[in-house]
C-alpha cells in the first residue's frame, strides 16, 4: 500500500486567560465576570441576566458535556507492577525504573502534544452563543442565550473569542433564582497565564461533520421533557448485562413518539405531541449513557425536539429552555471510531470557492436560512448547500438547529488549510484513493448472521502497488467492528491495535455507499431488479406484545424468521427455481407485512 502524502496533524493555537475572579456579592444582587482568551480579543458583553437558574444550569451542562470522556481508558497496573517488583518476580529495580520513566515522559509529551480547541463564545448584538466539543469528539452542544429574554445587555462588543469554560464553573454555580445578577465576558490581562495547544486536525474534523450532519434530511418529531426523565430514570436503576443496548424510537404518524429501550424492550410511551411524518419509520441510537448529561436542564425545558438523520449517523435534540435554546449533538457511537468514520461522508463534493466567500460575507452581517441564501444569491440549493459545507468543513460557519439560521463564526483566528482537514488521517486518505478508480473495491459476501449481526467479506485491488488483499469484519447489532482480519502488512503485524487497515476502511465505505444506492433503488421496477441479497428487519407492537420479523433475500431463497426476540426466532426457507421469483415472493412478503402492520425497522439495523 502506497504512502499518503504527509500532511501537518495540528493547528497551533496560543490562549491566554486571567485568573478566574470570585463573584462579588452585594446584598441580594451577585456580579460574575468570566474571563474570556486575551489573545483573541473583541467580543466584550456585559449582561445582567432575567433568568440566572436557566443560564446557570445551561452553562453548567455545557461544562459537563466539554469534560465528558467515555472512551475506553486502560487499567492502570502500576499497583500490580510494584507487587511483582516487591515478590522479586520478573522484574528489577533498574527495569521498573526505566519503564516507569519511559512513561512519564510519553505522556506528558501527548499532553503537550495534543488537546482539543477551547469553547467559543460569540457575541451579537441580538444573542449570545457558547459552543463545547467533547474531548471524545462525540458530543457537540450549542447554547444560545437570547437578547431580551435571557438578559439584558448594557454592553456589547460582536466577535468570537475562546472561554475558559471549567475554570468559571465555580462561579457559576453561585448564580441564583432569588437575587439579581450580572454577568460579564471580558477579555484577559496582558498578566494571564499563556498556554500552547496543539489542536489535532482529526479534531477539527469530527467537529466539521457533526456540524454539517444537522443539514442532512432527517427525520424530526417531539418528546414532553418527562418522557426524557423516565428515560434517565430507568437508565439510572437499570444497567443491562447484555447486548444491544441501544435506544430505538418507534413512530407511527397520528400516535406520540414511543422510547424502547434494549435489550429489555421496556417501552416508554410519549406523551408529547403525535409524530407527523408520512409513514411509520423505526430509528436506532446508540451512546445512551451520554443523555445523562442532560438532567440539570430537564427542569427548565418547555420542549423537546429530536432529528435523526439514521443510524450510525448523529442524533440531534434541540432543547427550548424559554429564554434559551441548547442543541446537543451526539455521534452514532460513543468513541468516534473508525467504525464511524466510515458511515457517512459529508465533505466529498466539489464547492464553488468564489460562492462559499459571498456566503461568508453575507452571514458575516447578519445570519440566514438556506432558502434566504438561495434566493439572495440567486443559485441553485444543492450549490449553496455544497459552499455552506465547505465552509463549516473549515470551521467558519455553523448552524444553528434552533431557528435554521447559518451564522458566520471562525474557529480559528486565522483561516486553515482545507487539505488538513479533508480525512481524518492517512489511511482515511488512501482508502479514499482506491475507492476513486472503479472495480478496486469489491464486496464479495455478505452474510447475515442473525442476532450476531452482519458479516462482509471483500476483496481489495491496489493497482498502483500491484497487490491484492483480502479483508473481512462482523458489524454486530451494536455497529461494532469485531472479528476482523485482512491480509494487509499493517493487521499481520499488529492487528488491530494500530486502528483499521486501509483495506478495512475502504470495504467499510464501500459497503455503505452500496447500502445507500440500494436503498435509493427499491423505489423503482429497474431498481428492484438490481437487488439479489438483503435482509429487512420488520416489527410489530400489539399494546406490549412485539413481534419481530426478519425477510431475506439469497439469490434463490427467501428465508423468514420471526417471534418476540432477537435470539429465539423460528425460521422457515423456500427454495426458488429463478432469482426473479425468489425476488417477487419476497417483495410481497414485504407487501403483506405491511398491510399487517408491520414497521420496516432496516434503517434501524443498517449499520
Amino acid at each position: 500500500m502506497s504512502d499518503s502524502l504527509s500532511r501537518p496533524e495540528f493547528a497551533p493555537v496560543t490562549v491566554r486567560y486571567s485568573k478566574a475572579a470570585r463573584p462579588e456579592k452585594s446584598g441580594d444582587a451577585l456580579s460574575l465576570t468570566l474571563f474570556t482568551d486575551g489573545l483573541r480579543a473583541g467580543a466584550k458583553a456585559d449582561l445582567e441576566l432575567k433568568e440566572p437558574a436557566v443560564v446557570r444550569d445551561a452553562m453548567l451542562t455545557m461544562a459537563d458535556i466539554l469534560a465528558s470522556d467515555l472512551r475506553f481508558k486502560a487499567t492502570d497496573r502500576s499497583d500490580y507492577l510494584a507487587y511483582l517488583l516487591k515478590q522479586g518476580q520478573r522484574a528489577t529495580k533498574e527495569l521498573w525504573d526505566a519503564q516507569q520513566s519511559f512513561l512519564q515522559r510519553r505522556y506528558a509529551e501527548e499532553a503537550a502534544e495534543e488537546a482539543p480547541l477551547d469553547p467559543l463564545l460569540t457575541v451579537s448584538d441580538d444573542e449570545i452563543g457558547l459552543e463545547v466539543f467533547s474531548a471524545d469528539e462525540s458530543a457537540y452542544a450549542r447554547l444560545t442565550l437570547r437578547s431580551g429574554e435571557a438578559y439584558k445587555a448594557k454592553k456589547t462588543a460582536p466577535g468570537t473569542t475562546h472561554i475558559d469554560l471549567i475554570s468559571a464553573v465555580g462561579g457559576i454555580t453561585e448564580l441564583r433564582s432569588y437575587r439579581s445578577a450580572k454577568l460579564c465576558f471580558e477579555p484577559s490581562a496582558s498578566d494571564g497565564d499563556t498556554r500552547d495547544i496543539q489542536v489535532p486536525y482529526r479534531w477539527v474534523r469530527a467537529l466539521g461533520q457533526m456540524q454539517a450532519a444537522s443539514t442532512l434530511p432527517a427525520t424530526e418529531f417531539e418528546v414532553a421533557p418527562i418522557d426524557l426523565y423516565n428515560l434517565l430514570f430507568t437508565l439510572r436503576t437499570q444497567r443491562a448485562k447484555k447486548s444491544p443496548r441501544a435506544l430505538r424510537y418507534e413512530l407511527v404518524p397520528g400516535q406520540a413518539p414511543r422510547i424502547v429501550l434494549e435489550p429489555w424492550e421496556l417501552v416508554i410511551e410519549g406523551s408529547g405531541a403525535p409524530y407527523e411524518g408520512n409513514r411509520p419509520a423505526v430509528v436506532r441510537t446508540w451512546g445512551r449513557r451520554r443523555l445523562s448529561l442532560l438532567a440539570r436542564i430537564l427542569p427548565h425545558c418547555k420542549s423537546v425536539r429530536i432529528r435523526l438523520a439514521g443510524a450510525g449517523m448523529p442524533a440531534f435534540y434541540i432543547f427550548d429552555l424559554g429564554v434559551a435554546t441548547l442543541t446537543l449533538a451526539l455521534s452514532g457511537w460513543t468513541d468516534s471510531g473508525w467504525a464511524g468514520i466510515a458511515t457517512f461522508d459529508l465533505f466529498g463534493g466539489d464547492a464553488d470557492a468564489k460562492l462559499a466567500k459571498k456566503i461568508e460575507a453575507s452571514l458575516s452581517k447578519e445570519p440566514k436560512t438556506l432558502k434566504t441564501l438561495t434566493a439572495e444569491l440567486k443559485s441553485d440549493q444543492t450549490t449553496v448547500r455544497n459552499a455552506l459545507l465547505s465552509r463549516m468543513q473549515t470551521g467558519d460557519i455553523v448552524h444553528e438547529l434552533g431557528d435554521g439560521r447559518f451564522h458566520h463564526r471562525p474557529l480559528f483566528d486565522s483561516p486553515i488549510d482545507v487539505e488538513n482537514v479533508r480525512y481524518r488521517d492517512e489511511n482515511e486518505e488512501a482508502a479514499h484513493r482506491l475507492l476513486a478508480v472503479n472495480g478496486q473495491v469489491r464486496i464479495t459476501t455478505v452474510h447475515d448472521l442473525g442476532g450476531e449481526g452482519v458479516r462482509i467479506e471483500g476483496e481489495i485491488e491496489d493497482k498502483q502497488a500491484h497487490r491484492t488483499f483480502l479483508t473481512s469484519f462482523t458489524i454486530d447489532r451494536e455497529g461494532r467492528t469485531v472479528d476482523a482480519s485482512c491480509t494487509s502488512p499493517q493487521f499481520r503485524r499488529a492487528g488491530l491495535r494500530e486502528g483499521p487497515t486501509v483495506p478495512m476502511i475502504a470495504l467499510r465505505l464501500q459497503y455503505a455507499r452500496e447500502r445507500a444506492e440500494l436503498e435509493r433503488a427499491r423505489g423503482t421496477e429497474a431498481g428492484r431488479k438490481l437487488i439479489r441479497a438483503e435482509t429487512r428487519m420488520l416489527i410489530r407492537r400489539d399494546k406490549d406484545e412485539l413481534t419481530l420479523m426478519r425477510v431475506s433475500l439469497n439469490d434463490k431463497k427467501v428465508i423468514v424468521r420471526w417471534g418476540p426476540e432477537p435470539d429465539n426466532m423460528r425460521m422457515t426457507q423456500q427454495v426458488f427455481s429463478s432469482s426473479d421469483e425468489a425476488r417477487d415472493d419476497y417483495f410481497g412478503r414485504l407487501s403483506s407485512c405491511a398491510e399487517r402492520g408491520f414497521i420496516d425497522a432496516s434503517a434501524a439495523e443498517a449499520m
